[in-house]
Formats: structure tokens, sequence, C-alpha cells
């Protein structure tokens, strides 16, 4: 289903939110497609100035998480190094400047993915970029011919079996990732009783709002959801946070 309540009700949200999320409540924002509109080189997702002054007056009122697939080296690019984030689907965390390993055995799968690395698919698949992330992979098809994006997903697949990691489908991307790390499970690490409010655009957020049923849960898009609200795009999401403020 769509958010129960549906993308034309911003309204609805802001006064959920104004009803449930008080200050000091939890904020955890998925980051590409969530706070920043997808575009086809990911490389080049900067967070506009408006942006972080946003959140930075968010995270003045609230306790406010950036949760991510990114690597961390990227969030720190885009955002800065001022917010609490959770990078890699929640296998890392960066709190108070510190970064914490969520994932057990983190340092074998970034040996892992150097192995996978060194395979160099984009040589073999025309158009098909490879964004090493430590201990994931990211394998972008936005410029892959249709044709071939099946031949390429299917090796993938089994790159990610061989090696005894999980692999996620998304938006013009496949990844190999650290098997049993999610956002969900990340999300309950830091989760400590206060209101809360979780977005997110895609599968991996979807893992959060199943996993937190007490949380305000806020889906960006118009595609099925386990979220309680739905809103369209980005520009209504980032409408719809000023209200934290």
């Amino acid at each position: 289903m769509v958010g129960k309540e549906s993308s034309g009700n911003t309204e609805r949200l802001k006064e959920a939110i104004s009803k449930r999320i008080p200050e000091g409540s939890q904020i955890f924002l998925d980051y590409d497609g969530t706070l920043v509109p997808i575009v086809i080189n990911p490389e080049e997702c900067y967070a506009p100035d408006s942006l972080i002054t946003l959140l930075k007056k968010i995270a003045l009122k609230h306790d406010l998480f950036i949760v991510s697939g990114r690597s961390m080296e990227d969030l720190r690019m885009f955002l800065g190094t001022d917010f609490k984030m959770i990078a890699m689907h929640g296998a890392l965390a960066q709190i108070d400047g510190k970064v914490l390993e969520l994932a057990p055995g983190y340092g074998k799968y970034i040996e892992k993915c150097r192995e996978i690395q060194s395979m160099k698919l984009e040589k073999k698949y025309s158009g098909l970029r490879v964004y090493p992330k430590g201990g994931g992979i990211l394998f972008h098809l936005g410029l892959v011919k249709p044709e071939k994006r099946g031949e390429i997903i299917e090796e993938v697949d089994k790159i990610s079996m061989d090696n005894e990691m999980e692999v996620y489908h998304g938006k013009e991307v496949v990844e190999i990732k650290i098997p049993g790390v999610n956002k969900g499970l990340a999300i309950q690490h830091f989760r400590n009783g206060r209101p809360c409010l979780i977005a997110g655009d895609e599968g991996t957020d979807e893992m959060a709002f199943g996993s937190c049923p007490d949380c305000l849960s806020v889906h960006v898009g118009n595609s099925t959801t386990k979220a309680e609200f739905s809103v369209e795009d980005v520009n209504t999401f980032l409408s719809v946070l000023e209200s934290l403020v």
C-alpha cells in the first residue's frame, strides 16, 4: 500500500508531527531520495546550504541522525561532520565525531570488497560504474544499456553469494553489503524511548518502518510502503521538516 495517509495530506502529517514529535524527540532521516533528489551521478549529490541550515536547526531541538546506505566518507563530504550519522545501512555510526563499528567483523568485509573491486566489472560492462564503500560495494546501472542490466545483476548476485555477503537491489543500483545489517536494527540500537520520526524513500527504509512501529514513519515517493504517511517528493518532505523548527 501507499502510506495510510496519502501524498496529498501534508497538512495532516504536519499536524501529526506537532502532536507526536515534541522538542527533544529522535529524528532519523535517509539522505538520497529523502533529503536530496536522486541524481544520475551519485558522487555529485551535495547538500545545498539551505538543507544544511535546516538540519542544523533541527539538530538544535531534536536528537537528529542521518541514516544512509552511503559510506561515511560520502556523508561527511556531502554534509560535513557536525551531524550524528549512520552509514553503510547501519554498519557504521558517527557519534560526537567518533566512528563506531556496529557490524561485527567489519574489517573482514573491507578485504572481501577489495577483492571484488579488483575484478573490475566496469571494464566488462559499458556504462557500469563501481563505487567502493569500504565494507560494501555499489554497482550503478544508470548508464548501462537496458539489455545488459539483467546480466550484471545476475553476476553481482553470484559474487555476493560466493563471498557470503548480502545483495540489495535499489533504484538503478545493485549493491553488495554486509550481511545481517539494516537500518531498522541500527535505529533500534540508538532508540531511547523518546518520541521518534523516521523518513526514507526505498526498500532499506522499509526495514526501519517495519522494525520501529512506535515511530511516526514517512515515505517519500509514490511506491508501496509500510510507512504511516507518504509525501510525493523531496521538496514536499523538506517543507514538512520545517515544522520541526
